[in-house]
């Protein structure tokens, strides 16, 4: 095969390794959207591991499972219970999976990078990966509620959280976690 007819017949193959679901620049295999919904979650229930179950005093809940969205996104909320204390979790990043926070309702402190934002309902932060940063209850028994998106989704980031969900706080995690700093410091942040 001469050069210029090799050179063509591979930039004629390229869209036929994207359309076969390989990514030839990213060496990784572009994930499919999931064949299968459901129609509803309700307010008691969690769907940790893709397993719909009545919730009884869990602190999180899982609203969309790693399973569900065939490793596409996880979807959690806090619960009224994890919220009797100020403060929040120490900053941190997470290296393969982008976040958004979306304020159900109540008020949160948000802190991207070295920034901290009031956010109240309705509003969203979105956090791409590599960035530090972390989320704080700043009033005692809050009853708000908060919303965390990572996407992709993980198993590990999944476990993480139902182990946090049964009030425990894993020594160990496999999931796409790392502390790079303390947490919001309340009596510090002024009110913006």
């Amino acid at each position: 095969m001469k050069r210029r007819n090799f050179i063509t017949a591979t930039l004629l193959s390229i869209p036929a390794f994207s359309f076969a679901g390989f990514n030839l620049w990213s060496n990784k295999t572009v994930r499919t959207t999931p064949k299968k919904g459901f129609l509803i979650i309700r307010a008691n229930e969690s769907r940790f591991d893709g397993v719909q179950k009545t919730m009884t005093s869990d602190l999180l809940r899982c609203v969309i499972s790693n399973k569900d969205s065939d490793g596409q996104l996880l979807m959690g909320s806090t619960m009224p219970n994890a919220l009797k204390r100020k403060g929040g979790p120490p900053l941190h990043i997470h290296k393969t999976q982008e976040e958004v926070f979306f304020v159900l309702s109540g008020e949160f402190l948000i802190q991207i990078g070295d920034e901290i934002f009031t956010a109240k309902t309705g509003d969203a932060a979105f956090i791409p990966r590599g960035t530090p940063h972390t989320f704080a209850n700043p009033i005692e028994n809050n009853p708000g509620s908060l919303i965390s998106i990572h996407f992709p989704g993980s198993d590990e980031m999944e476990s993480y959280f139902k182990t946090i969900a049964s009030g425990k706080f894993p020594e160990e995690s496999q999931a796409d976690l790392t502390d790079v700093g303390p947490p919001i410091d309340l009596n510090a942040v002024k009110k913006n």
